[in-house]
């Protein structure tokens, strides 16, 4: 008999835990797992990646903390072995929504971005962080995206240490191979083109960027800057930003892009700004497809993905003159690099390890 697995999420919209929570879902054995997704809205741009095989369910919800009765209603009607969850407010909902059930599935909670960096940059409310402490309180077991994150889960979160298990984001290779087959170069080949990916939020540290390529073209003006990734409150202020540093002939911004890969593997070289991160999937992304990566040490973490000797530099967080020194010296890496990030145990493996608890 299939094990029933239900994921928990507020939508499929292109951010990196909608993403992760995707290929989590495509690389799970439908022969061994009954697939449900449960949608506070059913929207967002991943929703063609779920492969037909998921039911999916559309609460039709206008806000996640408004569907706590209709989880606890499909939850009591589906009965599932395995809840999971990725985001704070869908764990919050979820904790919440089992209040008095006289019987629990099994409660899988992914913590998507660092605790440190999010309590100190005062990203998370005192009344949704005792919630979300509340919530964890009562999963089964946690997934932290790296070492790091999980000490800060310990540390921040008061999580028992022996709750939390890392598991790397999965990228799906099989996807990425296929969306690269066939396709035409977007770019300006006589140009030297770089690449960021994220939404234009605080977060990405897009201004940090542009304020380094404004470097990066003083000192030559054959590099081109291209920006992929939707608008989540910032895009008018960088526009502005790009019209103040006088970058509009060398700066493009795409918009969120349904196949980003393409720009990732036309691309010279690929960049990551961010203040902080989770586990940053784009890099992941471009190591497995080869490319030199410049990245902040947004978390401990990035040490172990670039190695400063081969596929990439790190820089200081919001150092722009040394994002812009390493943007312009990143051909002298060699790059042979192939070392990709990747779990012991396959997706259907690791949740197979909660089953067995259960």
């Amino acid at each position: 008999m299939k094990k029933k697995i239900l994921f928990l999420m507020a939508n499929l919209e292109g951010g990196g835990a909608e993403r992760v929570t995707t290929n989590i879902i495509r690389q799970l054995d439908n022969n061994q797992y009954e697939i449900t997704l449960l949608m506070v809205k059913k929207v967002g741009v991943f929703l063609q990646e779920i492969p037909s095989t998921v039911f999916i369910v559309d609460m039709h919800s206008s806000k996640t903390i408004f569907s706590i009765l209709k989880v606890r209603k499909f939850i009591k009607s589906y009965s599932p072995d395995i809840i999971y969850s990725t985001m704070n407010m869908t764990s919050i909902v979820l904790s919440l929504s089992l209040l008095g059930m006289d019987t629990k599935p099994y409660l899988v909670m992914r913590c998507p971005n660092s605790p440190k960096r999010i309590i100190e940059e005062g990203k998370i409310f005192i009344l949704v962080k005792i919630f979300l402490e509340y919530a964890y309180s009562k999963a089964d077991s946690i997934i932290a995206q790296t070492p790091e994150m999980k000490n800060e889960l310990v540390c921040y979160h008061h999580v028992q240490e022996k709750k939390i298990k890392i598991f790397f984001n999965p990228i799906d290779k099989n996807s990425i191979l296929k969306k690269i087959t066939e396709i035409n170069n977007p770019f300006d080949s006589k140009c030297i083109n770089v690449v960021a990916a994220g939404r234009l939020t605080y977060q990405k540290a897009f201004d940090t960027l542009l304020y380094s390529f404004s470097e990066v073209i003083s000192k030559n003006s054959n590099f081109r800057l291209h920006i992929i990734g939707k608008d989540d409150g910032e895009e008018e202020y960088l526009f502005k930003l790009v019209d103040k540093l006088k970058l509009s002939k060398y700066v493009t911004f795409y918009g969120f892009q349904k196949n980003p890969y393409p720009f990732f593997y036309f691309s010279d070289l690929y960049v990551l700004s961010s203040r902080f991160e989770g586990l940053p999937n784009t890099v992941l992304e471009n190591l497995y497809l080869k490319k030199p990566v410049v990245a902040t040490k947004c978390i401990p973490f990035i040490s172990q993905i670039i190695d400063t000797k081969n596929n990439g530099f790190i820089v200081e967080v919001d150092n722009v003159s040394m994002l812009s020194e390493a943007i312009l010296n990143f051909k002298l890496l060699p790059n042979n690099s192939t070392k990709v990030i990747t779990n012991e145990k396959s997706v259907t493996a690791f949740f197979n390890s909660f089953y067995k608890k259960n």
